[in-house]
């Protein structure tokens, strides 16, 4: 029996969505076989134990910045034995078909699979393809996108991919009830995706401490996903600050946390924008003013010019992001009639979930 081969790491953004084209496929195929190609981040690793799929882990590292044209030679290495490696695995496995998410760890399995001849699917996940993504294009077919982009012309618009856990399921006091919160009480949602964001972080713990938190923050609670920040640090400074909160390092239900959030602030990573969009959650995105293309913005754009969601620029520095953030985010948790306005433009134009596309696709490439 052929295997079908996942592509994607470096973060569990990349690895998510092929996580939900699985679940939609053993739906179809139940006894199909799958296999993982990885990033060696043990943050790859972990995510992939927790799904106790088989995996390997590709030596590829991303690819250099122009400003540090020196690690251009250890890229190289790792490219030609990335490739190899991706090589030599599809063929012992066997592999059957090949699905990239984009990203570094996606190169050496297109490249491999072209070689071989293997039918290849590429998924472009952010509206801002990446440099990876822009040079694979012309490798794979179908190339299935999350977003419309001029840069990948014949791509097929789909939604993001989305593991079934990353759907609401139920009704809100059910969820309320199951992440252990107060069904009396709005919740304000906060999460910086895998990592935790620490700028976010530091931003919460500034905006709870000022002088005009408490006013807005009563009759509310804060659930808040932080991840490989000390959850018991941030738990004990809302505690200080009089805020009922319950601070978690990661969430396995994420569904549960966007369907039972009244509002949420968020990282615009594109799982993230599309957990938003898909439970339809009114989201203040703070996008990651570290990437130089800031597509993290334009992944968020959507979901503001369809009314649901607002912008906000994160200055890094967490004072800073009191004077920005605040009169939004207080605003916001003020206004009962516009989250409700923009809950309903969230319900009335989200996009289908992609991941039974692409499954069926492979069905149909199985044969």
């Amino acid at each position: 029996m052929l295997t079908v081969l996942f592509a994607g790491g470096g973060t569990g953004g990349h690895i998510y969505p092929n996580a939900a084209v699985v679940e939609r496929l053993r739906e179809r195929r139940p006894d199909v076989r799958v296999h993982f190609l990885v990033s060696d981040r043990p943050g790859d690793a972990q995510t992939m134990d927790k799904y106790g799929l088989p995996f390997t882990a590709s030596p590829v590292q991303p690819l250099p910045s122009p400003t540090r044209p020196w690690r251009a030679f250890g890229f190289l290495a790792s490219w030609r034995r990335g490739v190899a490696q991706a090589t030599a695995l599809m063929r012992t496995t066997p592999v059957g078909v090949v699905v990239a998410t984009g990203g570094f760890v996606s190169g050496p399995a297109i490249v491999a699979a072209d070689r071989l001849g293997l039918p290849r699917a590429l998924v472009n996940l952010d509206a801002v393809p990446g440099k990876a993504n822009r040079r694979l294009a012309r490798l794979a077919e179908p190339i299935f996108s999350t977003y419309q982009t001029p840069v990948l012309p014949g791509a097929r618009r789909i939604g993001l991919p989305l593991r079934r856990v990353s759907l609401m399921d139920g009704t809100r006091d059910d969820a309320l009830h199951r992440l252990g919160l107060d069904p009396t009480r709005k919740l304000l949602f906060v999460t910086g995706a895998t990592h935790g964001a620490e700028s976010v972080i530091r931003t919460m713990m500034a905006l709870v401490s000022s002088s005009d938190a408490a006013r807005h923050l009563e009759g509310w609670q804060v659930f808040h996903q932080c991840g490989t920040f000390d959850p018991q640090q941030l738990d004990q400074h809302y505690r200080r600050a009089g805020v009922s909160a319950k601070v978690v390092a990661y969430c396995d239900v994420m569904g549960l946390a966007w369907g039972a959030a009244d509002l949420a602030i968020s990282r615009a990573g594109a799982g993230s924008v599309a957990e938003a969009w898909a439970n339809a959650t009114p989201t203040l995105f703070l996008p990651n003013p570290y990437h130089r293309d800031q597509h993290q913005k334009h992944n968020a754009q959507p979901l503001v010019d369809a009314g649901g969601a607002v912008i906000v620029p994160d200055l890094i520095d967490a004072e800073r992001n009191v004077e920005a953030v605040g009169p939004t985010l207080f605003a916001l948790m003020d206004d009962d009639a516009r989250r409700s306005s923009m809950r309903n433009a969230l319900k009335q134009t989200r996009p289908p979930d992609g991941a039974d596309v692409v499954a069926a696709w492979i069905d149909q490439t199985l044969g």
